[in-house]
C-alpha cells in the first residue's frame, strides 16, 4: 500500500481493479462465438425455469386430466380437433310435473345456484328439472368427458318419503332431431336413440334393490368420467358395452348439452311394501359441472395421465439448471479443497490418507450404488445427489492435487513463507486464486454429467417419482405408450432439452478452454 493512501482508498482501490479484470474476463469470453451461444442456451433455461409457475398453471407431477390422454399440441391440430370444453349447469327449472293424490312440489333457487325442491303429501308425483344454461360445442365428438354432480336429501315432515333421483346429461340438438345410432356387429344390428345418457341412477344403478323407491337420507357429491362402460346396459335403452358414450351417444358438432334431473316421489298409506302415512323430502341439487377433454391442449400437449407435458418441461428446465450448477458446484469444491490440501501438504499423513480415499472413491461405481441407496431408503432426489457428490469429486481432486504440487514450489510461494505466512493464508490466498480457471471449466463441464446422470437414474427407474425432471418424462414416456401411440411431442422435448443444454455447457467450456490455453487460441 503506498504511503499517504487509507485503508478505505486503498480498499475502493482494489475493488475497482477486481471488478475491471471481471469484466475484461467478461468480455474476453464473449468474443468467442461458441461462448455467446452456450450462454444463450444456459440463459434460456435458465429463465424458462425460473419462470414456470408464470409460464403454466399445471402441477406437473398432480395435475391429471388437464386435457385426454395423448392430447396432440394445439399448434399442430386441425381446427375441428377437440379442445377443452368445460362449463356449469345451472339455473334450474321445472319443464314436466305429474302429480297425483295430495303432493305439493316447491322449487327454490339458491344464492349459490343451487336449489331446494320441496316434495310432500300423500300420493306420486314424476318430476323433470332441466337446466336452463347450455353448453356449446363446436368439434366434432371427443372421447371423454367428466361430469360432476351433488345432492343432499333430508326429511321433511313426520317421516320420508319413498324417492328416486337421477341426472342425465341431453344433447338438444340430436333430441330434437331424433337423431339414432345405427350399432352393427357381425349379425346383430340395433338402433340406439342418441342424445340423452344418465350419469347417476340411485336406485336403477343399484346391483340389487327390493324396492323400485328408496327411503333414506343421502348427501352425495361425486363424479363420474365418460365413457363409463359399466352402466351402458342400465341406460333408458340398454346399449351394449363397446358404445362410447361420450362420442357415439352424445356429442356432435355444433350442438348443445343441459343437464336433466328426474325425481320420483311416493307416499301411500296403502302400499303394503312402501307404506308412508305423512310424509315430505327435500331435495338440495347442486349445479352440475361438465367438462370435455380435448385431444387438443396447450404448447407441447399432453401424456398418457393427461398432464401437461409443456408444464413438466419447464419445471424440468429448473431442476436441471438448479440441481445442475448446485451439484456440480459441490463436487468441484470438495474436489478443490481435498486436492489442494493433499497437494500442498505432499507427503504427509494426510496427504497418504487424502490419496487413499480418492482412489476408492474413484473406482466405486455410481450406478449401482445409487440404485442400492435407493431401495434401501427410498427414491429421494436429495439423496441421489448426495451420493452423486459423495462419489464424483475424486477427478477434480487429483487435479488439483497435482496443480496444488507445481504451485508450492513457485518462488512467490516461498517468499510467502519466509515472510510468516501461515499455512492456510497461503492455500487461501495464493494457491486458491490460482485454481479458479480450474474450478470453473470443471463445473462448466460438470454440469452436463449431472443432468445426464438423473437422466439415466430415471430411465431405469430408479429416479424420485416425486419431481419433475427430464429423466422422469423420458422414463414415463418409453413406460407409458408413447413409443406406441407416436407421441413425439412427449417424446422429443427432454430429449432436446437434455442435449441441448449439455450443448450449451460445452459450448462454454471450449471457450473457456481457449481462452487458458494458447496453443488452442492460435489454432
Amino acid at each position: 500500500m503506498a504511503e499517504g493512501v487509507s485503508i478505505a482508498e486503498y480498499r475502493k482501490q482494489l475493488l475497482k481493479e477486481r471488478l475491471l479484470r471481471i469484466k475484461e474476463t467478461i468480455l474476453l469470453v464473449l468474443r468467442h462465438r461458441s461462448a455467446i451461444i452456450g450462454l444463450a442456451i444456459v440463459l434460456f433455461y435458465s429463465i424458462l425455469g425460473a419462470l414456470a409457475p408464470v409460464l403454466t398453471p399445471y402441477d406437473p407431477v398432480m395435475g391429471m386430466d388437464v386435457a385426454d390422454a395423448f392430447a396432440v399440441p394445439e399448434w399442430v391440430a386441425a381446427p375441428d380437433t377437440p379442445r377443452n370444453v368445460e362449463g356449469i349447469l345451472d339455473n334450474y327449472k321445472i319443464v314436466d310435473k305429474s302429480v297425483v293424490g295430495d303432493v305439493k312440489v316447491l322449487m327454490e333457487r339458491l344464492s349459490d345456484g343451487s336449489i331446494a325442491v320441496k316434495v310432500s303429501g300423500v300420493g306420486e308425483a314424476n318430476i323433470t328439472i332441466v337446466s336452463e344454461d347450455t353448453l356449446y360445442y363446436p368439434y366434432r365428438p371427443a372421447r371423454s368427458m367428466l361430469v360432476k354432480y351433488g345432492f343432499k336429501t333430508t326429511k321433511l315432515g313426520k317421516e320420508m318419503g319413498w324417492y328416486n333421483i337421477a341426472f342425465a346429461i341431453e344433447n338438444i340438438d340430436l333430441r330434437e332431431r331424433g337423431a339414432v345410432l345405427v350399432y352393427k356387429r357381425g349379425d346383430r344390428e340395433l338402433e340406439i336413440p342418441k342424445g340423452l345418457y344418465v350419469v347417476y341412477d340411485e336406485v336403477g344403478f343399484r346391483m340389487y334393490s327390493p324396492f323400485p323407491l328408496v327411503r333414506e337420507e343421502k348427501n352425495v357429491s361425486t363424479s363420474i368420467r365418460l365413457p363409463y362402460y359399466v352402466i351402458n346396459a342400465k341406460q333408458p335403452v340398454p346399449m351394449p358395452d363397446d358404445v362410447n358414450a361420450v362420442s357415439e351417444i352424445l356429442l356432435e358438432k355444433d350442438t348443445r348439452l343441459r343437464a336433466v334431473i328426474y325425481i320420483t316421489y311416493s307416499c301411500s298409506s296403502t302400499s303394503a311394501m312402501m307404506r308412508c302415512s305423512d310424509g315430505g323430502i327435500e331435495f338440495l341439487i347442486q349445479p352440475l359441472y361438465v367438462k370435455i377433454y380435448g385431444l387438443a391442449h396447450g404448447i407441447l400437449g399432453t401424456n398418457y395421465l393427461g398432464v401437461d407435458v409443456w408444464s413438466q418441461f419447464v419445471y424440468g428446465a429448473r431442476i436441471a439448471v438448479v440441481l445442475g450448477l448446485s451439484v456440480a458446484l459441490a463436487t468441484v469444491l470438495l474436489g478443490i479443497v481435498v486436492g489442494v490440501l493433499a497437494g500442498y501438504r505432499v507427503g504427509t499423513l494426510f496427504d497418504y490418507v487424502a490419496t487413499f480415499i480418492i482412489d476408492v472413491i474413484y473406482f466405486t461405481p455410481l450406478l449401482p450404488l445409487i440404485m442400492a441407496v435407493g431401495i434401501v431408503f427410498g427414491r429421494r432426489l436429495d439423496l441421489i445427489f448426495s451420493v452423486f457428490i459423495l462419489l464424483s469429486w475424486p477427478g477434480t481432486a487429483r487435479l488439483a492435487r497435482s496443480w496444488s504440487m507445481a504451485l508450492r514450489s513457485d518462488l512467490y510461494i516461498e517468499a510467502a513463507k519466509a515472510v510468516g505466512a501461515s499455512d492456510m493464508r497461503i492455500v487461501i490466498k495464493h494457491i486458491v486464486p490460482q485454481l479458479v480457471p480450474l474450478l470453473v471449466y470443471s463445473l462448466v463441464l460438470r454440469v452436463p454429467g449431472v443432468i445426464m446422470t438423473e437422466a439415466a437414474i430415471s430411465l431405469i427407474g430408479f429416479g424420485d417419482p416425486h419431481t419433475p425432471s427430464w429423466g422422469k418424462m423420458i422414463n414415463e414416456a418409453f413406460y407409458g405408450g408413447a413409443f406406441l401411440q407416436n407421441a413425439w411431442w412427449w417424446i422429443m422435448p427432454p430429449i432436446v432439452g437434455i442435449v441441448t443444454i449439455a450443448l450449451g455447457f460445452a459450448l462454454l467450456g471450449i471457450a473457456l478452454d481457449e481462452i487458458v490455453n494458447p496453443r488452442l487460441r492460435r489454432r
